[in-house]
């Protein structure tokens, strides 16, 4: 069976998101040689760079992988290596909530969209609402680590219809902050980076 996993280095060159498709490009030319894996994706972060990577048939990835890990050294080294599985292990659709707000303010925005999908998908009314607002402006920031400003807008954009009806406080999170954020971001065409406030 296919593997896939997250590989995070770390951003030692300081790269940014618009520079994600000459650092993937670079990171599929240091791979070229290696047979058992193939990265699908990146996304740059302030602090590191995410790859998402699919091994080959009942291969699996491990930090000691030399072949791997050795050329990309180059990009950055290895913080964190995670196999990706579906997202089913919380006690609440609360806890899922303040961990994908924990991974929202560490910029693995691609991870937190993953966390509240697993919530989404069993939630109805204005909560399905609310989280698929969430999981908007997550999907918003996973393509502005990408490079991909116009999609960056247009999505973030889309997130604001389906916080029409909200309340102050959604799962403990500063509703008004979050979308003053998002309003500023849209109003000024300007990207930033923003945190999800709580109570």
């Amino acid at each position: 069976m296919k593997k896939r996993y997250l590989v995070y280095l770390n951003n030692k060159n300081n790269y940014l998101p618009t520079n994600s498709s000459s650092v993937l490009h670079s990171l599929q030319m240091l791979l070229q040689n290696y047979n058992h894996a193939v990265v699908r994706d990146i996304r740059i972060s302030s602090y590191f760079i995410e790859i998402d990577v699919s091994t080959q048939e009942n291969i699996s990835l491990s930090p000691d992988d030399y072949y791997f890990f050795g050329p990309i050294n180059i990009i950055g080294s290895l913080i964190r290596l995670e196999e990706l599985n579906e997202v089913t292990d919380f006690i609440s659709g609360e806890d899922a909530v303040m961990s994908s707000v924990f991974l929202f303010n560490m910029e693995r925005y691609w991870k937190s969209h993953e966390v509240l999908e697993s919530v989404w998908k069993c939630s109805m009314g204005q909560t399905k609402n609310l989280l698929n607002g969430l999981i908007l402006v997550d999907a918003a920031y996973v393509h502005f680590q990408k490079g991909e400003n116009t999609i960056f807008f247009s999505i973030l954009n889309r997130s604001l219809e389906k916080f029409r009806n909200y309340s102050e406080y959604f799962y403990d999170i500063n509703m008004e902050f979050l979308l003053k954020d998002i309003n500023k971001i849209i109003r000024t065409k300007s990207v930033s980076i923003i945190k999800i406030h709580l109570k």
